[in-house]
């Protein structure tokens, strides 16, 4: 299980994810008050973004299920592509005059989650591609 490249992948994904949901995603630097912004502060998308958090970690458990774990990530990349636009679209939507917004790590750690998902997801099929091989030739 922890042999395959996958694996450690999977395992980036869910402590990336997880580190968003319990970070700020911008600091609004208004004149001498500063305002954090957290997506996880609204119940929704806290829910999604643990989602994104947890199906890294369902999926590791599938290693023998190489299709459902396909399947499974496919679906959580649709989550953390949904999640990263999102992100952008409330960080863009700040409108007030006279404000700063610091941006955080964190705003760009969906976008990294989904191309280690696709990475995953590549080395899922070799291996896949790998066995179905060795059955051939038995």
């Amino acid at each position: 299980m922890i042999q395959r490249i996958q694996t450690l992948y999977f395992l980036a994904v869910a402590i990336l994810q997880t580190v968003m949901l319990f970070s700020n995603q911008a600091y609004i630097i208004d004149g001498t008050n500063e305002e954090a912004v957290n997506l996880a502060q609204n119940w929704q998308w806290a829910i999604l973004i643990g989602l994104t958090a947890l199906i890294p970690l369902f999926t590791i458990f599938l290693f023998k299920k190489r299709r459902l774990q396909i399947r499974f990530s496919i679906i959580n990349s649709l989550f953390l592509l949904t999640l990263q636009l999102i992100v952008v679209f409330t960080l863009m939507n700040i409108t007030k005059e006279n404000i700063t917004i610091n941006y955080s790590v964190s705003d760009i750690s969906p976008a990294i989650s989904l191309i280690l998902t696709i990475l995953a997801i590549r080395f899922t099929v070799k291996d896949e591609m790998k066995i179905r091989a060795y059955n051939r030739i038995r």
